[in-house]
């Protein structure tokens, strides 16, 4: 069966113009869901990575979380919700102050909850994941993604935005049982069969490109995406990078699980945001790099090659989210400095996601010979 995605032009983060923007891109992605009726209560799920401000493109932009509020209560919605979980320890009002949820929830009288309470729900072949307790509660589930690229899964969209419904401090232990890429994004996938949203916007007016999800740079790639199909929105968004489906694990093992469309003659493409795709080519992440390694040897080769996060000590500011994220036990403290153990560290790049300043970076071979002949260049 077909699906629709819209992606349309959207420039900046006005309001007005964000308003009318999603009004278009919900049309032409079919209209909003048909149980989206006056009186429902609506979850809206932004992406809220850490506690970042909007203009660093880590978290999805409040005024877009606003104008979807609007537009929900011009459909007669007043039962809205807000809710995500962090990647780090974030205490949650700096979490929602410094993302702009907070400001957001207290002008336009929405609820704001923690990812705190949980149920725990069956994942074939995973075992129990604990999800969001209110969930069941809501009629409507909306997700409201940020487009970046990902150091793992090498974007990230709406597909991964449903992870956020997993308990904060849960997320990081299972990267212990999917220590590789390929491993993780076949997990998500899974994860992502039992917290599926019923509506997707996708806020790519401006995403990140780069080592994203966290530590890579703005891009303005002006879009705003649509659609009930969470899949065939980042399978389609991810064309910005230069990507097909194909090249993106997490959506080929959704689409092979029954959970949405990657295969683009099924995806019928609205609005007029799909030619100015046509030359975009957002920087990547090295996640590229990582996925080329053989899944059995993946630990020992990363390992051989000294493909590992390291801490830049002259940014950090100790806070020590890093060393709490790390399931593996992998950050240690020592002589009133961070480090990374590389033999514990299995490259799940949560410390990463979770450093608030970019003091981690991923160091890798090619990124040794460039800082080595940067620096004979400078000497000359």
């Amino acid at each position: 069966m077909n699906t629709t995605v819209s992606a349309v032009i959207c420039e900046s983060y006005g309001l007005p113009l964000l308003e009318a923007k999603i009004r278009l891109a919900v049309e032409l992605a079919g209209g909003w869901p048909a149980k989206l009726k006056p009186g429902a209560n609506v979850l809206l799920k932004p992406n809220l990575l850490s506690a970042r401000t909007p203009e660093q493109c880590v978290t999805t932009h409040p005024e877009l979380v606003r104008a979807v509020i609007r537009e929900l209560r011009r459909k007669g919605v007043d039962k809205i919700t807000v809710a995500d979980s962090p990647a780090g320890n974030y205490p949650w009002d700096e979490l929602w102050e410094k993302t702009g949820m907070r400001k957001i929830a207290d002008e336009e009288k929405v609820e704001l909850i923690p990812v705190g309470d949980f149920v725990r729900k069956e994942v074939p072949g995973y075992g129990n994941v604990p999800v969001l307790k209110e969930l069941g509660s809501f009629d409507v589930f909306i997700s409201l993604p940020k487009l970046k690229t990902h150091l793992l899964t090498k974007m990230t969209g709406a597909v991964k935005n449903s992870y956020g419904l997993v308990v904060g401090e849960a997320k990081s232990g299972f990267h212990g049982k999917c220590p590789s890429p390929r491993k993780m994004a076949d997990f998500l996938a899974s994860v992502y069969g039992i917290v599926r949203p019923d509506f997707v916007i996708m806020d790519a007016v401006e995403s990140m490109a780069g080592d994203g999800p966290a530590a890579g740079f703005p891009f303005k790639s002006g879009l705003i995406f649509a659609g009930a199909d969470a899949v065939a929105v980042d399978s389609c968004a991810c064309a910005v990078y230069g990507y097909t489906a194909r090249e993106i694990p997490i959506l080929v093992k959704a689409e092979s699980l029954g959970f949405g469309t990657a295969s683009p003659e099924l995806i019928e493409k609205n609005g007029d945001g799909w030619e100015k795709m046509k030359n975009m080519k957002a920087k990547r992440s090295i996640s590229d790099t990582l996925h080329r390694f053989p899944e059995p040897a993946f630990k020992i080769l990363t390992m051989l090659l000294r493909c590992r996060p390291r801490i830049k000590q002259d940014t950090c500011v100790k806070c020590g989210k890093c060393f709490k994220v790390c399931s593996q036990k992998a950050v240690e403290f020592s002589s009133g400095r961070y480090s990374v153990d590389s033999g514990k560290c299995i490259l799940c790049m949560c410390c990463i996601e979770a450093c608030p300043v970019k003091a981690i970076e991923l160091r890798y071979p090619a990124q040794r010979i460039m800082d080595i002949v940067s620096f004979f260049r400078r000497k000359k």
